[in-house]
């Protein structure tokens, strides 16, 4: 491993230049994609190997060409799936509604495969299995075209997983700018689509008459009060004018109110449509310029006084996390919070703590001027002081090699 680690800090191949050395990877059940990044560490370190092999500094049983080449296009069917993994387990950016499309490339890839003439058979067969595994807990809509299929109930399929993507993150997907766009005969048939429409209307109107009953308070009870006869006067002249003329304006209020549930519900399809269109032209792409994500929640924030029933249920389902890894990474960081030395620390302390570090960022940002506000103007070059103190925003556990940014690597 000594000779491996030196031969790369020491040589100017392209590959290992100005790189930190690195060590083959161990192919781990239990850790995501491990399998991927091995392989892609191999490749990496395939020259390393075959030139201390050469100078006999080294004696190992190498792969044939045959065998390299296979072992590639391994490494190219197994891409697509890592990738997207790797994008819809982050947590600083929205990652819900890009589940539908990462279902559909993920697909694509695989059928792309077994489709391609200079793919070898043993890879070919590898690429049909994974396709049948995964059309089982991704059943599309049309198999020839790879349509997502659009469930409006949950379904149980094999090892009682549920089959398909669940109903909120289609939602997601066509309140996402980015997507909502894709959507419409290219990722969705065109009935799935309609019905996710429709669907989405209808929760939209419940979550407005949820919001209005929320925000209704009762009146306080009347007290009780003895009643005493009234005289019945006769309508003035004025007041029957007045009621000819705006009678019929009460009873069309009494229409409207009785009928609000329509009213909300063409109201908001209109307003879903406009946005559509709106979105369909372009306003929002998925990649900018420089090929990042773009940020709907952005988009949301510049365009929400526009579509305003949309927006709320923007703000509710692009919310939602694609995967569980955000949180499991909170318990992994709070593990090193909660050490064997600090174990009788108090829940509520753990609590307070963990806020902290997950927020450091925004309180690093605004400390500054919290605490300028907080002191007197003559104390104010404490605050420098203490910004020293504050706790880096870099992890310091973040050096463990897993292969993680070989991606970045030319080879």
């Amino acid at each position: 491993m000594e000779k491996l680690l030196n031969f790369q800090k020491n040589s100017d191949l392209k590959e290992y230049k100005d790189q930190v050395p690195k060590k083959p990877l161990q192919d781990v059940v239990t850790r995501w994609w491990s399998t991927f990044r091995s392989i892609r560490r191999m490749r990496l370190l395939k020259k390393a190997v075959r030139s201390l092999m050469a100078t006999g500094e080294i004696s190992v049983t190498d792969l044939t060409d045959q065998e390299w080449l296979v072992l590639h296009q391994i490494e190219i069917v197994l891409e697509p799936m890592a990738e997207f993994q790797r994008i819809l387990e982050g947590e600083q950016y929205v990652t819900v509604s890009l589940s539908i499309l990462a279902v559909h490339q993920v697909r694509a890839a695989y059928m792309g495969t077994i489709a391609c003439e200079h793919a070898e058979p043993a890879v070919k067969e590898l690429a049909k299995l994974l396709l049948k595994d995964f059309d089982a807990r991704y059943e599309p809509a049309d198999e020839a075209t790879g349509a997502v299929k659009y469930f409006r109930q949950d379904e149980l399929g094999k090892y009682n997983r549920y089959k398909g993507l669940h109903q909120f993150v289609f939602f997601a997907g066509m309140l996402d700018p980015r997507v909502a766009p894709l959507l419409n005969n290219d990722i969705m048939t065109g009935d799935d689509y309609e019905m996710l429409k429709t669907d989405l209307v209808a929760a939209m109107v419940a979550q407005v008459k949820a919001s209005k009953t929320a925000n209704e308070t009762e009146p306080p009870a009347a007290e009780e009060v003895p009643v005493t006869p009234q005289v019945t006067k006769k309508k003035s002249k004025f007041a029957a004018r007045m009621n000819t003329m705006f009678g019929a304006m009460r009873n069309r209020n009494n229409i409207v109110a009785q009928d609000s549930d329509e009213v909300i519900t063409n109201a908001i399809r209109a307003e879903l449509d406009r946005y559509l269109f709106d979105a369909s032209q372009g306003s929002c792409p998925l990649h900018t310029e420089d090929d990042q994500l773009n940020d709907p929640l952005k988009w949301w924030k510049e365009n929400a006084a526009r579509f305003p029933y949309v927006a709320n249920a923007a703000r509710r389902y692009l919310a939602i996390p694609a995967t569980s890894a955000p949180s499991e990474r909170v318990w992994s960081r709070s593990a090193r919070l909660l050490a064997l030395r600090r174990a009788r620390l108090k829940d509520d302390l753990i609590e307070r703590m963990m806020f902290v570090k997950e927020n450091m960022r925004f309180v690093t940002k605004h400390y500054r001027s919290l605490r300028k506000e907080a002191l007197e103007k003559k104390d104010h070059f404490l605050v420098d002081i203490e910004m020293q103190y504050l706790p880096s925003l870099e992890e310091r556990f973040a050096s463990l090699d897993i292969g993680q940014d070989d991606d970045k690597l030319e080879f």
